[in-house]
Parts: C-alpha cells; sequence; structure tokens
C-alpha cells in the first residue's frame, strides 16, 4: 500500500545533504552509464564485423593462388600461383563433403554500355565476374528480377548477365534491365536478371556472367581467381581440417613451400566467425564486469551514507522507537532509502545511456562499426540490479538503526 507520508519523508531525508546524495548518486549513475554504453558500444562493434560475414556465406572455404615468398624446389621466389581447372578435381578430393562451389574469375573497370530507346549509349566501368551457378548462395546475395546464371548456361558457355542494383540505377534507370542486351568490354550479352548484395556496397556494381564464358572471352589460359566451396552443416573443427588439407594438397602441387604463407590461400570462415564469437563473448563478460564493479561501488557509497544518516539520526530513531515505532517500520524506512537513491541515480544515467547511443546510431556508418544498440534486456536487468543492489545496500544500516536502544540514543545525545 502506498504511503504518502512514508515517501515524503524518504525524499527529505535523502535531500537533506545534497551534495553527499549528488555525489553518490553519480556513482550510481556512472555504473549504469558505463554498463549500456560500453555493452551497446561493444554490439556496434559485433556487428560490424558481423556485416563483413554477411558478404559471404559462414560455412564456406575459400581458395585462391598469390605470390610466392620463398624460393623451393627450383622455383623463384615472388613467383605467381594460378588456380587452373585441372586443380578442381584434386581439391575435390580434399574435401569430406562439398555440397556446392563456384569458381571465381575477377575483373575491375569492364565497360558495360547498353543503347535505351532512344538510340543514346548508357555506359559505365564496373566489376566482372565469371561464376557458377552456386555462387548466388555462397556470395548470399538476392535475386532481384529474373533469373541467376544456370548450369546450361555455363556448359554452354552462354552470354548472359546478371547485373547488380548500381549498374541498374546508372545504366537503365528507370528503363526494365531484364532481356536488355548490353556489350561488355564489346561483346554482346543479355540481360537475365538483376541482384543486391546487402553485405557490400562494391559487389553490387558487378555484372555475373557465366563462368565458362567469362574464362573463355577474358582469358587466354584455363585459369581462374578463387573457388569457393560450401561446407554445409559440418562442424568447426570437420571443416579446419578439411581446410588444412586442400592447403597442403595445393602448396604441393603448385611447388610452394610449406612455410609460405602467401603463394596460396586458404580461408575458413567457419574458424574465422567462431573465432570473432569468441572474442566477443569474452568483451561481453569483461563489460559486464566493469559494469557490476562500478555499480558495487555505487552500493558501497549508497550503504556508507546511509550509515552516517543512521548515526546522524541516532536520537530520532530512539524516540520513534520510544513512541512505539516497530523494527519493520524502521528497516522499511531506511531501505526505501537506498532503494529509492539507487533507482533515481541509476535510472538517469541509464536514460543518458540510451540517449547517447540512440544519437551516435545514425552516425555510425563504419565497415567494421554500424548500429551500436541498447540491449533491452541488458536495460531490464540493470533496474532489477539496482533494486536488489539498492535493498542490500540498505540492509547493513537498517539493522544499525533496529539495533539503536531508545535510552542509550537518548543519553548520549
Amino acid at each position: 500500500m502506498f504511503d504518502r507520508d512514508a515517501w515524503l519523508e524518504v525524499a527529505n531525508n535523502v535531500l537533506a545533504h545534497p551534495l553527499r546524495t549528488t555525489l553518490t548518486g553519480l556513482s550510481v549513475a556512472l555504473g549504469i552509464f558505463i554498463l549500456v554504453v560500453m555493452q551497446g558500444l561493444g554490439y556496434g562493434l559485433q556487428h560490424g564485423v558481423e556485416g563483413q560475414f554477411a558478404d559471404d556465406a559462414v560455412n564456406s572455404i575459400w581458395v585462391e593462388g598469390g605470390r610466392t615468398q620463398v624460393a623451393y624446389r627450383g622455383n623463384q621466389s615472388n613467383r605467381p600461383i594460378k588456380l587452373t581447372n585441372g586443380d578442381v578435381p584434386g581439391l575435390a578430393t580434399q574435401a569430406d563433403t562439398i555440397p556446392a562451389y563456384s569458381r571465381r574469375i575477377r575483373m575491375w573497370g569492364a565497360e558495360v554500355v547498353w543503347e535505351n530507346p532512344d538510340g543514346e549509349n548508357q555506359s559505365g566501368n564496373f566489376g566482372l565476374r565469371g561464376v557458377d551457378p552456386a555462387h548466388i548462395e555462397l556470395e548470399r546475395s538476392n535475386l532481384l528480377s529474373g533469373r541467376f546464371i544456370n548450369e546450361r548456361d555455363v556448359l554452354e558457355s552462354r552470354k548472359v548477365a546478371v547485373v547488380g542494383p548500381n549498374i541498374v540505377e546508372e545504366l537503365f534507370r528507370a528503363a526494365e534491365p531484364v532481356g536488355a542486351f548490353v556489350r561488355i568490354n564489346g561483346v554482346l550479352f543479355q540481360v537475365v536478371g538483376t541482384f543486391e548484395d546487402p553485405g557490400s556496397r562494391w559487389e553490387n556494381r558487378v555484372t555475373y556472367v557465366p563462368f565458362s564464358t567469362a574464362q573463355a572471352l577474358f582469358r587466354s589460359d584455363d585459369s581462374f581467381d578463387q573457388i569457393i566451396y560450401s561446407t554445409g552443416d559440418m562442424t568447426t573443427d570437420a571443416t579446419v581440417a578439411q581446410s588444412g588439407r586442400m592447403l597442403g594438397w595445393l602448396k604441393d602441387v603448385k611447388a610452394v613451400h610449406p612455410d609460405d604463407s602467401r603463394g596460396v590461400r586458404v580461408d575458413n570462415n567457419n574458424e574465422e566467425y567462431a573465432m570473432y564469437a569468441s572474442i566477443f563473448e569474452g568483451i561481453r563478460l569483461f563489460i559486464w564486469g566493469i559494469g557490476l564493479m562500478t555499480l558495487l561501488a555505487g552500493a558501497v557509497g549508497v550503504a556508507n551514507i546511509l550509515a552516517i544518516g543512521v548515526k546522524e539520526r541516532t536520537k530520532e530513531i530512539g524516540v520513534r522507537k520510544a513512541l512505539g515505532a516497530t523494527n519493520g517500520s524502521i528497516v522499511s524506512l531506511v531501505v526505501m532509502e537506498s532503494t529509492v537513491l539507487m533507482l533515481v541515480s541509476g535510472s538517469l544515467g541509464l536514460m543518458l545511456a540510451v540517449g547517447l547511443l540512440t544519437t551516435v546510431a545514425p552516425m555510425a556508418n563504419h565497415e567494421y562499426f554500424q548500429n551500436p544498440q541498447v540491449d533491452h534486456r541488458i536495460a531490464l536487468f540493470a533496474l532489477v540490479v539496482l533494486v536488489l543492489v539498492g535493498l542490500a545496500s540498505g540492509l547493513g544500516p537498517a539493522l544499525r538503526a533496529v539495533a539503536i536502544r531508545p535510552v542509550e540514543a537518548l543519553r548520549d545525545e
């Protein structure tokens, strides 16, 4: 039941020493502020890193050639290592399972020209990717209209293209791209679909064509830049073992020194994601530790000012008991003071933290830092903790108040 007089008395007691109360309240507010803000910033960093993984499937292994750093088996260092069509069956022998894969040829600065209905050429320089049909899943792209590259396109080396949203916007504008014909580096292609890659602004400036078509038109040999393997539902440990076998096989076949880290690369997204997840879990625990320690310091401060207050009010408490006040009413009064102080101060810190994160969020658009946000579960938990800490911090001084004997209190005064 709400006792107006009791709450007014609590408010008067809390405000009786404004400087002492303000300093103690600031320490509590700071604890909540640090906890919520650091958790929010941690989420911003996590969202940024996860955004990098959103560009590609987490359950994937990426293989590509590079340049050797070490002379080996009679070969000079700085030797370019190319992947070829002949490597694909050998790599497959090192895999436990291959649910899907896509070879990839990369080109930048390919000229794409579309003649609009008025006979005017719209052109621009964009990226070009020669890919297999599974690439849309491995790249985690979304098909917006039409269709993607299919098996028949690759088998027959068809001149078909799937274009990204930036190309649609810059070349076609309001026109329908699907079905239109474009020239890519002078070669006529038909647009059969459009796509969007939510995780990469660069990929949105790309045209996809069948792998075999790109290799025949834009390569003088059977080389390619990358091959991406899906690992399906394999465990992280299993994918680590598989990527290790692939790397060892490639180094042996390409005559790359076992300790050369740049001759060939095998990147395991499963392993990297698991590593980052472990790091962020540690960061969250560290932030909780700092926040709770700050709250504890605030609770100690509240307990101290209440203990001082009880000592200063020894005569008052003695008079109350002499007039028939129960131990329960005295404990309730002191505990209410501590809870009010913790809850008001903590709520102030919480509101400041939420306000700061809400202000910062729209401006946070860095590649590795995106959308810092307030976790409402943490905010709710923090309020519950404030109430519990307020009760606990007031309990000691309350028990001291109960122990005061009226005769001694009046005699001491």
